[in-house]
């Protein structure tokens, strides 16, 4: 993933309730005036499961990712059926050789996945976007997911040059009242993130100037 793909972080045995992925990975691809980010999905079979059992569970992650692929052990080359298979269906392929030695054989097509899942993926990753430029970037590690923000402490936040994270609460009860979203009391799981970069950089700007001394 991040020889090949060049992602920036990538986890195995990722997912949420509904399905695990093998392996997970996400790299940046906004260029210079964007922070935009793929994330690619990749199912690993031992090569003795049937093909369209396998591509089938592989187009599923497109529900959590970008790019979905399936990466098959096997000592020979994908059939011509095969890679009509996965063509038909839009899911990449990858050759791992029995020495491990894996080759991107087909490019999966780009998804728009379902965003509350994909950001949901991604936090089990640590990762989360800033809502101030849209940036991804790493809140923790795997023992601390929040390692690496404060929680809604902006002095802080500049003091130990973090990022921060804050809870929405207008729209945690608009949607308990709903139905959608359990709100109790001082609870909401409705929380947005701010990276480093613009709290360094841009709400330094606007506080008093004695938090930064």
């Amino acid at each position: 993933m991040k020889r090949h793909f060049k992602c920036f972080d990538s986890r195995i045995n990722c997912g949420l309730k509904y399905s695990r992925c093998d392996v997970v990975g996400i790299r940046d691809v906004g260029g210079e005036l964007s922070g935009e980010t793929e994330t690619i999905c990749i199912e690993v079979k031992r090569g003795t499961e049937p093909f369209a059992t396998a591509s089938g569970q592989a187009l599923g992650y497109r529900v959590y990712g970008n790019r979905v692929y399936l990466a098959d052990v096997r000592a020979n080359k994908f059939s011509n059926d095969e890679l009509a298979i996965a063509s038909t269906l839009g899911i990449g392929l990858i050759h791992i050789s029995k020495k491990m030695h894996c080759t991107e054989v087909l490019s999966s097509p780009y998804y728009n996945p379902m965003t509350r899942l994909n950001l949901l993926l991604l936090q089990r990753m640590a990762i989360a976007q800033c809502r101030l430029c849209g940036t991804f970037f790493r809140t923790g590690d795997e023992n601390n997911r929040n390692k690496f923000v404060t929680r809604e402490n902006l002095k802080n936040a500049i003091k130990y040059e973090k990022g921060m994270i804050f809870w929405n609460w207008d729209l945690g009860q608009r949607k308990a009242k709903l139905g959608i979203e359990h709100t109790k009391g001082t609870t909401t799981w409705e929380r947005r993130y701010i990276c480093p970069d613009c709290i360094s950089r841009v709400l330094i700007q606007i506080v008093p100037s004695d938090w930064t001394e």
